[in-house]
């Protein structure tokens, strides 16, 4: 899978790095070193054309100036095989139409479109654990994250390609872009 992200300032990353660190020396929980960026997703898909995907980008990451997120807790996304711990974003009404926004351009230029990213259905998030969070580690892993405040103010300056190149192994940074709002095309 890759995606279409923004990283977190270097705060926040590193609040978040911490964070799963943490729960690697407390329960040995690895899953989320496969995606070792901290981040919320916009739009996630089997496959992008990224020839076509960085002008277009470009061109999106110039008409949006850099914003702020809200985060208010935690959360547990329960459906799949194992439980996934996040950070809650509030969805506000600049984050939900930035999303919208982005939408339309990406479906020309990607291909297994991961519907949960859709605007009617996104629920933004900063993921904390996946993959090796099981129902029998997962209360363990909320009482270490009850003593974290996650109300946080996150500034967000960039939108970016997390790309995975297969065979199990570990996402990469395609590309990096800074959100300027210098053009309003």
């Amino acid at each position: 899978m890759h995606g279409i992200v923004s990283l977190l300032d270097e705060d926040h990353y590193r609040m978040v790095e911490d964070i799963w660190a943490g729960l690697e020396e407390a329960l040995g929980v690895r899953g989320i070193f496969t995606t070792p960026f901290p981040h919320f997703s916009y739009h996630v898909a089997d496959h992008y054309d990224v020839e076509l995907l960085e002008p277009l980008l470009r061109r999106f990451a110039a008409s949006i100036p850099p914003f702020e997120i809200l985060t208010t807790g935690i959360g547990i996304f329960t459906a799949g095989l194992n439980p996934i711990v996040y950070v809650n974003v509030a969805r506000s009404p600049r984050l939900s139409q930035i999303n919208a926004n982005l939408w339309p351009l990406l479906t020309g230029v990607s291909a297994g479109i991961v519907q949960y990213y859709h605007p009617e259905l996104w629920v933004p998030h900063i993921t904390l654990g996946h993959g090796d969070i099981t129902r029998q580690n997962l209360a363990d892993v909320i009482d270490i994250l009850c003593d974290v405040d996650f109300d946080w103010q996150v500034p967000v300056d960039n939108i970016a390609l997390l790309y995975n190149p297969g065979d199990d192994k570990q996402d990469m940074l395609q590309f990096k872009i800074p959100l300027t709002g210098e053009s309003r095309d």
